[in-house]
């Protein structure tokens, strides 16, 4: 499995175990003393209800970050047409120092954004990828120095808006609709103050509802911003109202 060799690779370079395992005991030890801090996901409600988790609370944890690179500098009706896109792994357990540095950051999967397109192509992309990280999650990796197997538990994928909406399933376009993935605010109501509205958020149940309607109706329909089913639905840990963080940096440097 190639995610299970990258990270046994990564935890045999010198002092990254040792490091990792360290960080880890301190977060806890720390979280011990004041559960009103929380300095990871380990410490979060929907760590309290995660498949893995809630069984083994001692699970190193990892997240996922997508995006598209483009390998060309083209302008204008042809700047797509070189983009790629990358699937990375990190381990959230590294020190905050350590897990910064690029080779900290693992590879899982690259591929044409445009062959992303057809829905079946993602399934091809995609189901290995969940396979293999569900494998990780389930038997975790034996550690011959420690003489144990240590368990591992996916957190988020992270990316930018568009990433995001994209691998969840929810619309590309944030004119028009209900364009967030966390809540029902629509494109109407986005200049109103939140002192004079409240927008109800989206919940896992009704979510999945949504995207069995729009998988009925089977007409490329968007119904209340949702496209379609994730093709990261089926990853243990993962749910497309749940996983998928906002983008604070893009939001703040591109005044949204």
């Amino acid at each position: 499995m190639p995610i299970q060799s990258s990270i046994q690779q990564m935890l045999n370079k010198p002092d990254v175990l040792t490091m990792l395992i360290k960080n880890v005991n301190e977060n806890v030890n720390r979280n011990t003393i004041d559960k009103d801090l929380m300095f990871n996901y380990r410490h979060a409600l929907d760590a309290k209800q995660h498949e893995v988790l809630k069984n083994k609370p001692d699970a190193l944890l990892f997240q996922l970050y997508i995006d598209d690179i483009g390998l060309t500098n083209p302008i204008g009706a042809k700047r797509d047409t070189q983009k790629i896109t990358m699937v990375y792994f990190q381990l959230e357990d590294l020190p905050d120092t350590v897990r910064s540095m690029l080779n900290s950051i693992g590879l899982i999967a690259m591929c044409h954004s445009s062959y992303l397109c057809n829905k079946l192509n993602r399934k091809k992309i995609f189901d290995p990828i969940i396979e293999d990280l569900n494998a990780l999650q389930s038997t975790g990796i034996f550690i011959p120095t420690l003489g144990y197997h240590l368990n591992f538990a996916f957190t988020i994928l992270a990316g930018d808006h568009l990433a995001s909406n994209d691998i969840g399933g929810f619309q590309k376009n944030f004119n028009t609709g209900e364009f967030c993935r966390h809540c029902h605010i629509n494109y109407d109501q986005k200049l109103i103050p939140l002192n004079q509205i409240s927008h109800p958020r989206r919940i896992t149940d009704q979510h999945n509802y949504i995207v069995q309607q729009v998988i009925d109706l089977d007409n490329n329909a968007v119904l209340q911003g949702v496209v379609g089913r994730s093709p990261l639905a089926n990853l243990i840990g993962f749910h497309a109202v749940r996983s998928l963080p906002n983008d604070p940096m893009h939001d703040f440097h591109e005044g949204i």
